[in-house]
């Protein structure tokens, strides 16, 4: 199989139905779209169950409940059951726009015969056409490589849609800590960038993306003083890289920042 596209989900019900519409007018079909359910309350299982059901659905659906663990766990979960030679996350709050799976061949097609690699990416869009990516957008040649932990260095800016060779991402699971749900997604980039590996950085669009009040984004402060035992490992592998400076000086500051809001309970 080419292609896993993998959804992690929480209570989100409402909106996977609109990223579901999009993977089916994808004009491609050498896919496989994993939902790993993390612990919802709501009618997400029954709503995929019925896609499921859909016999003329043209694709496969892999469905699969956790009890509540945070989106990493969900991560690895969906990363073990991936039969694809790609990895594509998407949000359940985000759609792929027309034609991604198509610009995800072209990528691949540039990017397959070099081991350097990990990942390829694209832009994500924001409403009112908005896309991330800095450098990536106004580049005059076709693509850039650069690493994930010091690609702001370097003008590539903004969250990217990456794609994962499966196998290479393999080797580099999400750190999972009793009692926390929550380790941010720079603890993976951060330690496959530290073992050599870049990524391949495209202007392809990809997807819309959305964040939600409900989201995590939104939520960073939160999600990054409540679960402690993540964030400060993010940090510390991070101060303790060879990363630049420049790499450094903005999540030190934000630890910092943090820890005070921590120490003094402004944030909960």
């Amino acid at each position: 199989m080419f292609l896993s596209v993998f959804t992690p989900c929480y209570n989100r019900a409402y909106t996977l139905t609109r990223l579901f519409e999009s993977i089916k007018a994808q004009k491609f079909s050498d896919f496989e779209w994993i939902i790993v359910d993390d612990g919802s309350s709501d009618n997400t299982k029954e709503l995929v169950e019925s896609w499921i059901a859909d016999d003329d659905l043209p694709f496969e659906i892999h469905y699969f409940y956790q009890e509540n663990a945070g989106k990493h766990v969900a991560w690895n979960n969906g990363l073990s059951h991936a039969n694809g030679e790609l990895f594509l996350p998407v949000d359940s709050d985000d759609y792929f726009v027309d034609g991604a799976f198509g610009s995800v061949v072209k990528m691949w097609k540039a990017s397959k015969d070099d081991e350097k690699l990990i990942a390829f990416s694209g832009v994500r869009v924001f409403p009112g056409n908005k896309e991330t990516g800095g450098y990536l957008l106004t580049m005059d040649e076709p693509y850039k490589d650069y690493s994930s932990i010091t690609r702001l260095a370097g003008g590539i800016d903004g969250d990217l849609a990456e794609i994962f060779f499966t196998s290479r991402l393999r080797k580099y699971p999400f750190p999972v800590f009793e009692g926390e749900r929550f380790v941010t997604e720079a603890v993976v980039f951060n330690r496959f960038s530290m073992d050599g590996y870049l990524v391949r950085g495209f202007a392809y669009p990809i997807y819309v993306c959305e964040y939600l009040n409900d989201g995590y984004t939104k939520n960073v402060n939160h999600h990054l003083i409540s679960n402690w035992k993540g964030y400060k490992l993010y940090v510390r592998e991070l101060m303790g890289s060879n990363a630049p400076i420049s790499s450094k000086f903005i999540p030190f500051c934000g630890f910092i920042y943090r820890l005070l809001l921590k120490t003094f309970r402004i944030v909960k």
